[in-house]
């Protein structure tokens, strides 16, 4: 498979859907436009045209699809634009140009061209873990109902700031959200990471004085956020039809872990060592000592975000 550029790139026109899947000795399959990678799903993932010319691509995989480096919610339908660079398996990167005859005006009806270029994959990232301060005893009132509506309010809009910062929302476990940042699409994931952890502990403050989000006026809402990098595994849930991601790594694991080390007294944000030194040139960090983490036989060292430098 040659680069973008190259003689031997292969460009595909489609009109108003493409589905992208591995190979299969078939020609009854009218609209797929299969790939040979053992790592690319049988049915991988589907882009459509709209009327108006908008392309929105569809992830279906088990190893995952990504737009611009960033990984698609399974199942989740979002827009792609021209010159966007889509990832699938291991080897292959398709990049979406608007119309097939460049020197044409713009027209639906003509379609649109996948170009097939090479792909490149990340395993390290840097997790951002927020919580919400004593869930507990949120949940046990007698207007719960009220204060699970306010928490979709709050945690839809933290994940629109998170696509702001170019990072990946993973999930939301009730009280907590969980994103992360790829190193491969940044000069310093670690400090994206940071800058993210800043600006939403930031909105979280601001949602909790909101009356049209946090409608609560007697309930105090904090939430508390940890930072830990390092090598994960990147999976789709799911067999032919996947329902979401699945993030397998210690950075994981720490994150929620030193996320309970972060009070009033610490500050609201946290992070491990590695996240630490790889950041340190852009922020300031207190050193909180050494902390034991359920499921590590060794303890933490674990600081606190003070601010930007």
């Amino acid at each position: 498979m040659a680069g973008r550029g190259t003689p031997d790139e292969q460009r595909f026109v489609f009109g108003d859907r493409i589905e992208i899947g591995r190979y299969q000795d078939r020609d009854d399959l009218p609209g797929i436009l299969f790939l040979r990678d053992p790592t690319v799903s049988s049915r991988h993932c589907v882009i459509t045209q709209a009327e108006d010319g908008r392309c929105y691509i569809r992830d279906m995989s088990r190893n995952g699809t990504r737009v611009d480096g960033r990984r698609l919610v399974p199942n989740v339908e979002v827009e792609i634009k021209s010159g966007q660079t889509i990832s699938v398996g291991d080897q292959h990167e398709l990049v979406l140009s608007g119309d097939p005859d460049e020197a044409a005006a713009p027209d639906p009806k003509r379609g649109s061209l996948l170009t097939v270029v090479q792909r490149v994959a990340a395993v390290n990232v840097t997790v951002l873990v927020g919580d919400i301060r004593d869930y507990t005893v949120l949940v046990q009132r007698p207007d719960s109902v009220a204060i699970q509506q306010a928490l979709r309010q709050v945690f839809h809009k933290l994940q629109d700031k998170v696509l702001q910062l170019s990072g990946t929302v993973k999930e939301f476990r009730g009280d907590a959200i969980l994103a992360f940042w790829e190193e491969d699409l940044f000069e310093n994931a670690a400090v994206e990471a940071c800058r993210a952890a800043v600006a939403l502990e930031q909105l979280g403050r601001e949602l909790g004085t909101d009356d049209s989000v946090w409608n609560i006026p007697d309930v105090h809402f904090q939430m508390d956020w940890a930072l830990a990098t390092g090598p994960v595994t990147i999976d789709s849930i799911g067999s032919e039809h996947a329902a979401g991601l699945s993030l397998i790594g210690a950075p994981v694991v720490l994150a929620f872990r030193i996320e309970k080390y972060a009070d009033s007294e610490t500050g609201p944000i946290v992070v491990c060592p590695v996240t630490r030194d790889k950041a340190m040139s852009a922020f300031e960090f207190r050193d909180l000592g050494d902390k034991p983490c359920k499921g590590f036989d060794d303890l933490t060292r674990v600081y606190a975000l003070v601010g930007s430098r």
